[in-house]
């Protein structure tokens, strides 16, 4: 607890005037608003705080506690010149009386101890500081002139900020709370201030595309607020750590909110703090469309990566990143960092299959971030792994010759399914589709190079599909692993973690 002197003043005639003209703008507020009018939107009531034992100190003076302050009035001073003082505005007289039991705005007496919460504390700008970053960043300051960053650098409230392809940004709060920001993604710091006394950190970062990950301080002691805001929805926090991400463009945007510890409150912009506003705790995500605030979903659990063959240790080529596939995932990504926390993030990639290929990284030992991605778009919790890349060893002859990546439901309608996985540099490869896993019983059957293949949509129940890889003759080099689907009236959907297939030989479905 740290006691400041403020200056002694006697109360002069431009104090009085000040009181008196405060007075008259609150009562014009009231009229306005018993008239019909709109006086601006009412001030939250502040949450009780203790402050224990009545504390005693030198009239002027300040005592800073852990969520609030105590001020020692002084002559002359009035709940107004108090409240316009300390929380930069004089209508907050009423919350501070009515917290403070005194229940008129005149002369108090010398010394009497006026309890502040922090909340309603004024508040003295911050910065950021760059802990992280790689490639391409993009830094706009407020007035619109471009800044470039460097690690240890500040950046301002203001400042919108846009990473490119592989590039990735961390940054550093007063209170150790950290901001990270993927590749191909645009925010803005829109507030970024500390209480004043208090130091607790009052932030909002707005999202502007892309996705944003936070790593709050707890908040709790300090009456601190972090807020991730988009066009469409706004998530507040009091320590934990999320993630916020925009889902497709235009009319058809999404938002996507994951809770990975803590709690995050969540609404559709311009309606944080109504009832319907929903409460994410640890393990769950939702999805907002702009109109409604989804259902509580639970995240997935952190894939974990699949030893190379024969060296039970998590070495690859790059061009063939195994993991084992997660139950009730449609997509995968990976991120390539160099440090066990996976701070300074240096490449990434996202898959609709459990094999990610990784591009422009050096020979050499790393971490691997990997999380999976469900159907509705949400990624679930992020497992992390050394990991040594042996980039001279992609695509030599005996990689292609490894088995090509099993295909993903990809979309479906009424009348067809339609299966990805990631294409081999133009290699003719073949879809199957099958009614059984040692593919005996063959329902169709797609030849192509894009990594893409439509089929009718076939009858209530379970299926398999795998792609082959051909030669130029035709004849199969190589085939994926089976991956089961259902089929019901509603969804067609990936049905667990891709199988091997018994080598037999296939014939046509009767």
């Amino acid at each position: 607890m740290g006691i400041f002197r403020l200056p002694m003043s006697r109360c002069d005639r431009p104090a009085c005037a000040l009181a008196l003209t405060c007075c008259l703008a609150l009562w014009l507020g009231h009229a306005a608003a018993a008239s019909g009018g709109s006086a601006g939107p009412p001030l939250a009531a502040p949450q009780p705080v203790s402050a224990g034992p009545a504390a005693s100190g030198a009239p002027g003076s300040v005592s800073v506690g852990s969520a609030s302050i105590t001020y020692f009035a002084r002559a002359g001073d009035t709940l107004i010149s108090i409240a316009l003082q300390f929380t930069d505005k004089s209508s907050n007289w009423v919350a501070l009386g009515k917290l403070n039991r005194i229940d008129k705005d005149s002369a108090i007496p010398i010394g009497t101890a006026i309890l502040i919460p922090g909340e309603l504390l004024g508040d003295t700008p911050a910065k950021a500081t760059v802990a992280a970053m790689t490639g391409a960043i993009a830094a706009i300051a407020p007035d619109g002139t471009s800044t470039r960053l460097s690690l240890g650098g500040t950046v301002l409230e203001g400042t919108r900020i846009d990473t490119g392809a592989n590039s990735f940004l961390t940054l550093v709060l007063a209170d150790q709370s950290r901001i990270s920001l993927p590749s191909h993604s645009r925010v803005r710091i829109a507030r970024l201030r500390t209480a004043r006394y208090l130091n607790s950190p009052r932030t909002e970062v707005l999202l502007l595309r892309g996705g944003v990950e936070s790593l709050v301080t707890p908040l709790q002691a300090n009456r601190g607020r972090y807020e991730v805001r988009t066009p469409l929805s706004v998530a507040g926090v009091r320590g934990t750590h999320f993630r916020v991400e925009l889902l497709g463009e235009g009319k058809s945007t999404r938002i996507a909110t994951e809770t990975l510890d803590g709690k995050v409150a969540v609404a559709t912009a311009g309606n944080a703090g109504a009832v319907d506003t929903l409460v994410l705790s640890g393990g769950k995500g939702d999805i907002i469309d702009g109109r409604t605030v989804g259902p509580a979903i639970d995240l997935l659990r952190a894939p974990r990566l699949v030893p190379a063959p024969g060296s039970g240790r998590t070495e690859y080529p790059a061009t063939r990143i195994a993991v084992l596939a997660v139950p009730g995932a449609h997509a995968y990504r990976l991120q390539i960092a160099t440090d066990p926390e996976a701070l300074n993030l240096i490449a990434e990639t996202r898959a609709p299959s459990a094999i990610l290929r990784i591009d422009g990284v050096a020979d050499g030992d790393y971490y691997a971030r990997v999380s999976a991605i469900d159907r509705f778009g949400l990624e679930g919790f992020a497992g992390i792994e050394s990991i040594s890349l042996r980039i001279s060893n992609a695509g030599t002859a005996d990689d292609l010759r490894a088995s090509p990546a099993p295909p993903a439901i990809a979309t479906s309608d009424e009348r067809s399914v339609t299966l990805r996985w990631p294409p081999v540099a133009g290699q003719p490869m073949r879809l199957q589709l099958a009614r059984d896993s040692d593919f005996t019983y063959l329902l169709g059957s797609r030849v192509g190079t894009t990594g893409e293949a439509r089929l009718p949509r076939p009858p209530f129940g379970t299926y398999y599909a795998r792609v082959e890889l051909l030669d130029a003759k035709g004849n199969v080099r190589a085939a994926s692993l089976a991956q089961p689907f259902i089929v019901t009236d509603q969804w067609v959907m990936n049905d667990g973690s891709p199988i091997a297939v018994r080598q037999s030989r296939a014939t046509p479905g009767r």
